[in-house]
């Protein structure tokens, strides 16, 4: 029997609770006091229902009732940055590479980046069996963050249920032993890159260098040739992105080496050198390393397609941003390459909840697999949770499940509540038997060259969400921010 997944829905972690968010709770909490203080003091008692009952009212109106797609609270903070950004002048980049000189030891100098990315990037060049890697250190964030290229089995939809099972068994063996080695790798992002491409390009390009003076037999022996070969229509690339706290044992190590930069670059060499032999288990195949050049170029690509991913001629620290950015649309972003005239307009969006019914292995191939004509990035990012910790959050989870469910004797159990607890009992349950905790969140971003094709890429993916059976939620007002968790840097998630 193929293996089937279920996922349950997502938990706010309050104070009090986990029906609510803090600052929810925050709001409800001064809504009651605010009423209890009316009711004190203001005189007579029309005025003191009033004054209770339209504190109460707003502050429950501002949590709980829809506003746009979400609720006023949510909208407020997301606003109030927004404007807040566009009064600073920020959302509007300009890079200073051009501008940016070098230091004595030949590295340039370091660039602004644009608005959404964590502030103060240190780039540490790894050192690895496998060759260098650039390593970006987030001191916003606490994280060390490295990217790997990697290829998964091509033909994974063609095999039978036993071989599958077994793949997914290797990638979840992958999974808990680096939750559970003691190694430092805590966070692994997925990124999933579609770009379309020309079919007929090697065609076009074969015509246009045909030598009029070859010999006929050449030139027929060379199209039959370009007939046999097979092209694809997509560039997909995989890429795979490992996160490291940042924490004092860590920096103490590094301190034993002639200086602090050669030492970050060994010990987190060692880890994701220890990381990528245990690839071959998981079924997974490496591809390269992301050195300095080639995670600029990435990124660069990231926000505008036209500069193609290998392309690592100039890819520096300083030249990986964009030489244009414009975030003040609330609804997409506007990004120019180095090498292009024209923007690119980029939208991204949350995937806000992954299938709430049990679904097969293949249930992400309408979004991954089925999208055509259409620049796409996805990104999961996941957090491994050692099993002991994963399982008691799962037992308050089911706990506090049962608490919420409304069993009043002669009413009819909702049908909701009870698919809820049982998706939470069962992923207690596997996480008893053996199975790897992973809290995890996901990002879509769609890219475009002009408007209105955006307008259209954006419904084509919304479809085929719904066909993966998730719910987007697209990030207005703060696309700048929701870009970056497509980026390379293992974002995304809340941080504990």
């Amino acid at each position: 029997m193929d293996r089937a997944f279920s996922f349950p829905r997502p938990r706010p972690r309050g104070l009090l609770g986990r029906r609510f968010e803090m600052d929810e709770q925050l709001v409800l909490l001064g809504g009651i006091v605010l009423s209890v203080i009316l009711l004190a003091a203001l005189p007579g008692i029309p005025l003191k229902i009033l004054g209770c009952l339209g504190a109460a009212g707003t502050c429950i109106w501002a949590t709980l009732v829809p506003y746009k797609g979400r609720t006023f609270l949510r909208w407020f903070e997301i606003r109030r940055s927004h404007r807040r950004l566009l009064r600073d002048g920020k959302l509007l980049y300009r890079s200073t590479a051009p501008l940016a000189g070098r230091r004595r030891d030949g590295t340039p100098e370091p660039v602004a980046q644009p608005v959404g990315v964590p502030a103060s990037l240190e780039w540490i060049t790894g050192k690895t069996g496998y060759g260098d890697i650039a390593v970006l250190l987030q001191p916003t964030e606490g994280m060390f963050a490295a990217c790997i290229e990697v290829e998964a089995a091509k033909n994974f939809g063609g095999l039978d249920g036993a071989d599958k099972e077994a793949l997914i068994g290797a990638y979840e063996y992958l999974l808990k032993e680096t939750a559970e080695a003691g190694g430092r790798i805590q966070y692994v992002q997925w990124l999933a890159r579609l770009l379309p491409t020309d079919p007929n390009a090697h065609a076009h390009d074969a015509a246009a260098r045909r030598d009029p003076a070859a010999p006929a037999w050449l030139s027929d022996s060379y199209d039959q040739l370009v007939d046999m070969v097979s092209v694809y229509a997509e560039d997909r690339r995989l890429f795979l992105v490992l996160g490291i706290p940042y924490i004092p044992e860590l920096s103490a190590e590094a301190l034993n080496y002639q200086t602090l930069h050669d030492g970050y670059a060994e010990v987190l060499g060692r880890e994701i050198e220890q990381f990528i032999r245990s690839l071959s288990g998981a079924q997974l195949r490496w591809v390269r390393n992301l050195d300095e050049p080639a995670l600029a170029s990435l990124i660069h690509h990231s926000y505008a397609p036209d500069h193609w991913i290998n392309d690592v001629r100039g890819m520096d620290r300083a030249s990986c941003w964009p030489a244009e950015m414009d975030a003040r649309e609330p609804t997409r972003m506007a990004a120019r390459s180095w090498e292009g005239a024209d923007p690119w307009f980029t939208s991204t969006a949350w995937i806000k909840q992954f299938p709430v019914l049990p679904v097969g292995i293949n249930f992400l191939a309408p979004l991954l697999l089925y999208v055509s004509d259409v620049i796409l990035t996805v990104g999961v990012t996941m957090r491994l949770v050692p099993g002991d910790q994963a399982l008691e959050d799962a037992m308050a989870d089911v706990t506090n499940e049962a608490g919420q469910a409304d069993t009043t004797p002669g009413k009819i159990a909702d049908p909701r509540e009870e698919r809820e607890l049982g998706a939470s009992a069962s992923t207690m349950h596997d996480l008893a038997n053996g199975a790897v905790g992973v809290r995890l969140t996901g990002w879509v971003t769609v890219t475009a060259p002009d408007p209105e094709l955006l307008v259209q890429h954006r419904n084509t993916v919304r479809a085929a969400a719904v066909k993966s059976q998730l719910t987007l939620e697209w990030c207005d007002s703060e696309q700048y921010r929701a870009f970056a968790n497509t980026l390379p840097m293992v974002t995304g998630l809340l941080k504990d």
